[in-house]
């Protein structure tokens, strides 16, 4: 009976209408909207992009954002191919699986990590912004039709624990997350999800690696040098992210992309040491003078958009 309940309450698609139709249409586009924010090629890029550019002395904590943000992906794949319950009906050919959320538990454990690690503001102010995040990108999965009030509590409650448990003995390196992702990927995979666990995989074990390459490299590259080498690598990661549309039904396919995602995984982890080789490069210094960088961080007082006195 309690089962049932439940099921009526939280897995019922009359649950995400009475929400939907309780809105005003701007509402309902604005949730549109904010749902990219949970997006997983949101928060690879955002993650990237403060692990790139942010200080030096910071580097293992944003590291650690990025562990915890692959250790959500191998928790939620693994789910949603172990479970494989369909969509809301609402969901209008969405594909993938419902249970859980991937973008709630994505959003959950980023920007729950971010608030724990950031110096920015005070904690107070950090956890009432990552939280705000969290619940409009959790409601925007309810509002848009493609999640189940269940999918995006459960995902969301998954997120946050996992958050806890990592910082609860302030000692978390992201080594061990890294590791403990891989197992989590490895497992799903022989428990039969193929939902994103070869990439998972692949992704756990380029980290792992390059991690215990850069942990001990201190490294003061130029801002433009990243970007430069970044954009050098943009035709890898592209090519990789194309394996599945151009060679769908191949044998190797998971080993390919195992290995593939691995490489790109591990050379973002790398990209700084690298960079700082590249420092005294003409093109580096050619656009290191034309953009607001100071060393490796935006100095927003020199940046385009400033305001001048």
């Amino acid at each position: 009976m309690v089962t049932t309940t439940l099921e009526g309450v939280f897995f019922d698609e009359s649950t995400n209408e009475t929400i939907r139709s309780a809105l005003p249409e701007t509402a309902i586009t604005f949730f549109e909207y904010i749902t990219h924010l949970g997006d997983g090629a949101v928060l690879i890029v955002l993650a990237t992009l403060l692990y790139w550019f942010g200080t030096e002395s910071r580097r293992e904590q944003r590291t650690l954002v990025i562990a915890i943000g692959l250790g959500a992906l191998a928790i939620s794949a693994g789910m949603k191919g172990i479970f494989v319950r369909p969509r809301p009906e609402l969901s209008g050919g969405y594909g993938g699986y419902s249970f859980p959320s991937a973008h709630a538990m994505g959003a959950a454990t980023f920007y729950g990590a971010l608030a724990v690690v950031a110096d920015t503001g005070t904690r107070l102010q950090r956890y009432v912004a990552a939280g705000s995040i969290i619940f409009l990108i959790a409601l925007s999965r309810i509002v848009i039709g493609v999640h189940f009030v269940g999918d995006v509590l459960v995902g969301v409650g998954i997120g946050l624990v996992f958050v806890a448990i990592v910082f609860r003995g302030k000692t978390a390196e992201p080594g061990s997350i890294f590791v403990l992702s891989g197992i989590i990927a490895i497992l799903a995979f022989g428990l039969g999800s193929r939902e994103f666990t070869t990439m998972t995989i692949g992704a756990a074990l380029g980290a792992t690696v390059s991690w215990q390459y850069v942990k001990s490299r201190p490294a003061q590259p130029r801002g433009a040098a990243i970007l430069l080498l970044a954009y050098l690598c943009i035709p890898v990661i592209l090519a990789v992210r194309a394996l599945p549309v151009f060679w769908p039904d191949h044998a190797l396919l998971d080993a390919v992309e195992i290995v593939g995602y691995a490489a790109v995984t591990g050379s973002i982890l790398v990209v700084p040491i690298v960079a700082e080789r590249m420092n005294e490069w003409p093109p580096v210094e050619w656009l290191q003078q034309r953009l607001p960088f100071s060393g490796r961080t935006i100095d927003f007082n020199h940046a385009p958009f400033a305001s001048e006195d």
